[in-house]
């Protein structure tokens, strides 16, 4: 089962895109009265109903973040190593290995961006009201 990490949030704005919640840094993160750094997230509105300045809780699932990280900075290396060895295995000189798994490794960026809507379905989050 995935792990979920919970944050107390308030509603900042509602419109057609979803809800904008600010994440209020936790007493754990360091945060201070003086202003600390808070972070905003955009939701979907989901099922619930809620108003301009609700207290809301922000449900992260962590699984989703680990396959994220995967994605953009993992995987990338893996690709860039393997082209990169593979070339120089096989006897091609060390400039054009380096182009073409620089070529591969923007080719790979470019279908990642292209899969962008597939994968922004995903939801990270989930928004319910804080009782």
């Amino acid at each position: 089962m995935p792990q979920k990490v919970s944050q107390t949030g308030i509603v900042e704005n509602i419109d057609g895109n979803g809800v904008l919640v600010r994440i209020k840094p936790s007493a754990k993160e360091g945060a201070s009265a003086s202003g600390a750094e808070q972070d905003f997230v955009l939701l979907p509105l989901g099922l619930h109903r809620l108003s301009i300045g609700e207290m809301v809780s922000v449900v992260e699932k962590q699984s989703l973040g680990k396959k994220a990280v995967a994605l953009v900075y993992l995987l990338p290396v893996v690709i860039l190593l393997g082209c990169l060895l593979l070339l120089l295995s096989a006897g091609v000189g060390e400039g054009v290995a380096g182009l073409s798994s620089l070529g591969v490794l923007a080719l790979y960026y470019a279908v990642l961006y292209l899969c962008r809507g597939k994968l922004g379905k995903e939801s990270y989050y989930s928004i319910g009201k804080k009782h």
